[in-house]
């Protein structure tokens, strides 16, 4: 249920102000319509939740497994995405961000998610995407840091 939090609205800008206030509630919390699908999914006979979760586990655990040796990773406890510490190569998260564009990989900076020293960390998020299309990874990074 990644990505439920995105939407727009279309008011009067008096009513934008309080849209505002409880939006931000559907933006950082889950949405009501996502709590519900939650439990209907738990309550369903094949909720599909057991596949999911490893679908996921593979990726992170390719993810890991291919980024580890020549990057600092750490893994998620749960979740979606893994983070990489980009400071070790001597860049920022931004720096290290757009050099990976460059060679077909979208890793977001971490700046500003938190203390200062969040920017030295890019997060890499596994959860929409194949194995196939994480194959090489590993060796994008390689490439693209190449030492």
């Amino acid at each position: 249920m990644i990505g439920w939090r995105v939407g727009w609205v279309v008011c009067p800008l008096a009513a934008s102000e309080a849209i505002g206030r409880a939006a931000i509630s559907n933006v950082v919390c889950p949405v009501g319509i996502a709590q519900q699908a939650v439990a209907a999914a738990i309550d369903a006979d094949d909720d599909g939740i057991a596949e999911a979760t490893h679908t996921w586990r593979a990726r992170h655990d390719h993810v890991v497994s291919v980024l580890r040796p020549g990057f600092d990773v750490v893994p998620a406890a749960g979740g979606w995405s893994v983070l990489v510490d980009a400071g070790g190569l001597g860049l920022t998260g931004a720096e290290a961000s757009r050099r990976l564009l460059e060679h077909g990989v979208a890793a977001t900076s971490m700046e500003n998610w938190g203390l200062a020293d969040t920017a030295r960390w890019l997060r890499v998020v596994y959860a929409n995407e194949p194995l196939e299309r994480l194959r090489d990874l590993g060796g994008r990074f390689e490439r693209c840091f190449a030492r």
